[in-house]
Formats: structure tokens, C-alpha cells, sequence
């Protein structure tokens, strides 16, 4: 029997890796079903026929458009599951899971728990439309058996009530958002209400009712029942819950230390050890710890981009529409390359042509000259680096599984996996042959992971040297993979070079990484103010530029030069340099955070220019 069931799951794996149009997958997914599911009763037997009903929703609109083109199996799979949960008016009312409708006639059908969400005064019952031709709302026209909407939605609530067999949940708004004024239930939950304490008395309203607080970061949601009061009668309220952890450490430990003026609010906020940290969540705090403050621990977003006139004719690409174009290119080629086999050039440049022309069509390009040249250099900046990727990828042609990382630091978690790497044989069998591509020094590493951008890599063309604000992504990945054992090397393509890493020890690797996650929380959770970190400003520092003020401010003189402190967050905190040093925690953390970023892109970076790699004007090259 086991033989069977791996004889029939090689058999469909062997399938599922071979393209085929949709009506060969539907054939494929009926095979599948029948030879793997035997329906014996009526709920086993209504779930296939969900599915196949899919399926064949999937086929009509193929069918209707002539669509016979080969898919992947993940283009297959995505949209025959999909379907399955996609909502219809012919759907199964009860199909498991959690059920959300409106109240209509003939659904009392018991349910665990029953949630009336809404049920405001004036909002439910709802209110009748009337029209001047109806003679049964005129006043005296009515007569028994007319409807009416007000009594509908009484039985309706009534029929709801009735169906929930554990737990009946009711909520409406019991405060006014202009003035936090008191504002009544529905009738018919009043009249719930004024019910259940006839019956049982006026206590028993008191426990069963909870009165939310307007705003999530409420203190009252960190406060204990009884410093909130007990009503009449001895009840205790019921404790309020929520999710938002940020919250919660803001408030608990204040507090705790209520009364105490000297422990600010900011000071005591601490992160909750259960939430780990992401190799995303590093990378975006170097890059900018301002910034990363302003949008994490503020929820407040600098909007840099001013809309443009429609009416102004361009004549280039300016720095960010470049990069967004660039991007949309490089995905859509980097789909098209991905499954086929290794293009030549002419076959690569005819297709970035194609791609190019796509959005010249489609008006993104100036008109005329201008844009036939942007659409010029566009196409020799995609062939070279697709080029350069896709001969990597041939290199290393098998997929590795991913990586788990896991470090603690001073109670501070880093938990993510490492994914995207590739191996020129297949997992478990020996590294130690040689092999061309990325690979560094004489033998093979054990994994390599690749990584293709649209931006530019290196600061100068005749005289390479790699971007530090480019590779700090890499350069966190390869801090969380050594210290994790996982000894990677990694191959990042651009537009104007490849550039090659090479990972560092493990007793290396971790005082670096230690050092960012304390940087980290002391620049979300320490003085209730950014890190006066900057760090292309922190990167001339440690390098030795003479005129490092010049880096952060910019200078009128250097064409096209413009100063880190033009981004919005930096300028709102630091507006010059020397706000930015005022302290001297500017040079320490210099020193902690980005010398050795700079110490590994010195000794550990190897760059590789892209042959016939176009080039643009100094002042788009210095926006891109």
C-alpha cells in the first residue's frame, strides 16, 4: 500500500514539472483526485465537488478567451485553489470556517458562537424605503400580511439569538467619536437587555457587559479591573485584552512606576522578548535608524514625492522613475528567463527590446529623441546584467533548502530564515569539487545566494569601488548566516557590475552582529529619541574623508552632489552636521556600526564590471 502512494506521488511529480496548457492540467488534477481521495460520505463528496467545480470555473473563462498557452504549475495551482475559496451566490451558506453574512430570513441555523456587529440605534432595524406610489405606507392603507422592514429585522434578531448555541457576542457604538457622549444600543438590544434583567435581576447586566475604550493605545487595556472601578452590587467588569504588544510596553512599565517623575515613559518602554527580530527589520534600521524611528516607534511617514504636472513634457528619466522602471523591467525579464534555457545575447536583447518598447507604448518615456535614447540605454543596462544572472544561475543550477536563524543577544531575538540560495550540486552530496562563477578561491562553497537589483553597485566607472549603502542587506545576511553557521557566499548583480561576498567567521561575525542589535534597541527603546546615526555620513567618517560635513550637508560647488541630510527624517532631527555630532555618539557608533561594514567590503567584496554596461549623465547616476 505505501508502495502505491509513492509510486503515484513520483508519478505526479514527474507531471507537475513539465508546463501544460490549462485543459492537459485539468486532466492531470481529475487523475490526481481520483487516485488519491475515495469519497464515502456526504461531506467528503460535497468538498470534491467544490473542487471540481473550480477547476472547471478555471476552464470556462480559459476556454472563452482561446487561451492554450503552457502554465506553470504554480500559475495552475493558484488559480484552481483559489476558486475554491472565492465567494458565490451559489456557495454553500455553512462551508466551515467563519461564516460572515447579513441577517436574512430562514438562516437560523445553530451556530457555536453568533456575533451581531453594528447594531446601533438607527442603524438596526433598519429604516423602510418609501415611495410616493406606495399605498401600503400611506398612513391607514396597511392591513395585515403587508411587510415591513422594522418587524423583518425583529425576527431576524430573534432567529439570531435562537441560533447561537454557546456564545451570543453583541456590539455597538456606545460612545460618540466627536465628544465621548453616551449613545444607546439598537431598540431590540435594549430590549434584550431590559429583559435579561427582569429576569435575573440589574447585577447581571454589569458582567456581561464590556465598554471598550475609543483609542487602542488606551491605558485602560494595561490596567488591572479593580483600579477601574467596581460597579454597584460588588460585580467586577470584565478585563479588557489586546493584541498590541507595542502598546503594552509602553504602559506597563510606566505603570509600575506610577507616581514617579523619574522614570520617563520612553525610558522605561522595552521590547516583549516573544516578538523576534528579522534580518529585514536590521537592515532597514541601518540604513536609516532615523527613519526606521520615525515609521516604527512614531507610525509617521515623510512623503518626499511631489506630484508632478501632467502638462510637463520630460525630457529623461529622473533618478526614482528610472529605478521604478528599471525594476518593473528587471522582473518581468527575470520571469521570462527564469524556467526557459540559458539565452544568447541577440535572443536576450530582442526580448529587452520587446520590454522596452512595452512601456514606451505605454507613454512612460519622453517623446521623440530624448525617449528613443532612454529607451537605448534602458535596453544595454537589462542585457548585461540578465546576462550575467542567468549565467549564475546555470551555474548553480539546484535550489538548497533554507536556513534557520536563530541568535540571542541581551534578550533580544533574531529568528528568520535564510532563503534564495543555490548550490551547484545537489544537497548532500560533497562541496569540495571547483567550479566556475561565484565561487571564491579553489573550492566550492557549500551555498551561494544570488541576488539581482536594479540600482547601480559601484561609486565610479573607471575605478570600481563597491556602494556601501547598496550592499547593507548583504552584509546583514552575512553577519545573521556566520554567526549561524551557514557559511554563504553571496553574488549580487547590477547595472553596472557583479559583485561577489564572501562570508566572515563565526567569533568575527558575532561581536558585529551583537553590536547591531544592541544599536537597535537603544534606537527604538532608549532616550525617547533617534540614534544620531547617519551612514554614508558614518562611512566618510570611518574612511578618513577630509570634509565629512560636506558628506551630510552637501555642497553647492559638486555638481549634482546632494547631502544625506536632505532626506526628510534626517533633517527633522539633525539639520546639520553639527547637530549631528553634538553629543559624540555620532563617532562611537561610527565606529561600532560601520567600520566594520567597511572593514568587510575592503577585504571581502570583489567587483566584477558588466561589459557594454551603458552609461547616463553624472547627475542621473548620482539620483540612481
Amino acid at each position: 500500500m505505501l508502495a502505491d502512494v509513492v509510486a503515484a506521488l513520483m508519478h505526479w511529480l514527474a507531471q507537475a514539472r513539465d508546463p501544460a496548457a490549462p485543459a492537459a492540467w485539468a486532466e492531470r488534477g481529475r487523475a490526481l483526485l481520483a487516485a488519491f481521495f475515495d469519497a464515502r460520505h456526504e461531506r467528503e463528496r460535497a468538498s470534491l465537488a467544490a473542487v471540481h467545480d473550480a477547476l472547471r470555473a478555471w476552464l470556462e473563462p480559459c476556454a472563452a478567451a482561446g487561451f492554450d498557452e503552457p502554465v506553470d504549475l504554480a500559475v495552475a495551482r493558484e488559480a484552481w485553489l483559489g476558486g475554491i475559496d472565492e465567494p458565490g451566490l451559489g456557495r454553500r451558506f455553512r462551508a466551515g470556517g467563519v461564516t460572515f453574512c447579513t441577517l436574512l430570513p430562514m438562516r437560523a441555523i445553530p451556530f457555536e458562537a453568533v456575533c451581531l456587529l453594528g447594531m446601533n440605534d438607527g442603524d438596526y432595524p433598519r429604516r423602510g424605503l418609501r415611495s410616493d406610489f406606495d399605498l401600503m405606507a400611506r398612513p391607514g392603507h396597511q392591513r395585515p400580511g403587508d411587510r415591513s422592514r422594522r418587524d423583518d429585522d425583529r425576527q431576524l434578531m430573534l432567529e439570531a439569538v435562537l441560533s447561537a448555541r454557546r456564545v451570543l457576542y453583541v456590539s455597538w457604538a456606545g460612545r460618540s467619536a466627536r465628544d465621548n457622549s453616551e449613545q444607546p444600543p439598537s431598540v431590540l438590544v435594549s430590549q434584550l437587555r431590559d429583559y435579561l434583567a427582569a429576569g435575573w435581576g440589574a447585577g447581571v447586566l454589569a458582567p456581561r457587559t464590556t465598554e471598550h475604550p475609543l483609542q487602542p493605545f488606551s491605558r485602560r487595556y494595561f490596567e488591572a479591573p479593580a483600579r477601574a472601578g467596581a460597579p454597584a452590587g460588588g460585580t467586577t467588569p470584565p478585563a479588557l485584552f489586546t493584541h498590541a504588544r507595542e502598546w503594552r510596553a509602553a504602559h506597563v512599565p510606566a505603570a509600575m512606576h506610577a507616581g514617579s517623575a523619574d522614570v520617563p515613559v520612553a525610558l522605561a518602554a522595552m521590547p516583549s522578548p516573544e516578538v523576534g527580530l528579522t534580518v529585514a527589520a536590521l537592515v532597514s534600521f541601518l540604513k536609516n535608524p532615523v527613519k526606521d524611528y520615525f515609521r516604527h516607534r512614531l507610525d509617521v511617514v515623510f512623503d518626499e514625492q511631489d506630484a508632478g504636472a501632467d502638462d510637463d513634457e520630460r525630457f529623461a528619466l529622473a533618478g526614482l522613475d528610472e529605478y521604478a522602471l528599471m525594476q518593473e523591467l528587471v522582473e518581468s525579464m527575470r520571469r521570462a528567463v527564469q524556467a526557459g534555457p540559458l539565452p544568447d545575447p541577440a535572443a536576450l536583447e530582442a526580448l529587452a527590446v520587446t520590454q522596452v518598447d512595452r512601456v514606451q507604448r505605454a507613454g512612460r518615456l519622453p517623446l521623440a529623441g530624448p525617449g528613443r535614447r532612454c529607451a537605448q540605454v534602458l535596453v544595454h543596462s537589462l542585457v548585461p546584467m540578465l546576462a550575467r544572472w542567468r549565467a549564475l544561475q546555470a551555474s548553480l543550477p539546484y535550489v538548497a533548502p533554507h536556513q534557520a536563524v536563530h541568535f540571542v543577544c541581551d534578550g533580544l531575538v533574531l529568528d528568520d530564515w535564510l532563503d534564495g540560495l543555490r548550490s551547484p550540486c545537489p544537497a548532500g552530496e560533497g562541496v569540495d569539487r571547483p567550479t566556475e562563477g561565484p565561487m571564491i578561491g579553489q573550492a566550492a562553497e557549500p551555498a551561494v545566494w544570488l541576488e539581482l537589483v536594479p540600482g547601480r553597485l559601484c561609486t565610479d566607472a573607471s575605478q570600481p569601488s563597491a556602494r556601501a549603502d547598496r550592499l547593507i542587506h548583504a552584509w546583514v545576511r552575512m553577519l545573521a548566516a556566520s554567526v549561524c553557521g551557514v557559511a554563504a557566499c553571496g553574488v549580487i548583480v547590477g547595472r553596472d557590475a557583479s559583485v561577489t561576498t564572501r562570508p566572515w567567521p563565526r567569533e568575527r561575525a558575532e561581536p558585529a552582529l551583537a553590536a547591531l542589535m544592541r544599536a537597535w534597541r537603544e534606537g527604538h527603546f532608549g532616550r525617547g529619541a533617534p540614534l544620531p546615526l547617519a551612514p554614508r555620513t558614518a562611512l566618510a567618517l570611518v574612511q578618513g574623508v577630509a570634509d565629512v560635513a560636506a558628506v551630510y550637508e552637501g555642497s553647492d560647488f559638486a555638481r549634482g552632489w546632494r547631502g544625506e541630510a536632505k532626506e526628510a527624517c534626517l533633517a527633522r532631527v539633525f539639520p546639520d552636521y553639527a547637530a549631528l555630532s553634538a553629543d559624540g555618539r555620532f563617532a562611537t557608533l561610527a565606529q561600532d556600526l560601520v567600520a566594520p561594514l567597511a572593514a568587510w567590503i575592503a577585504s571581502d567584496v570583489q567587483i566584477e564590471p558588466l561589459v557594454a554596461a551603458a552609461t547616463v549623465p553624472e547627475a542621473e547616476a548620482n539620483h540612481g
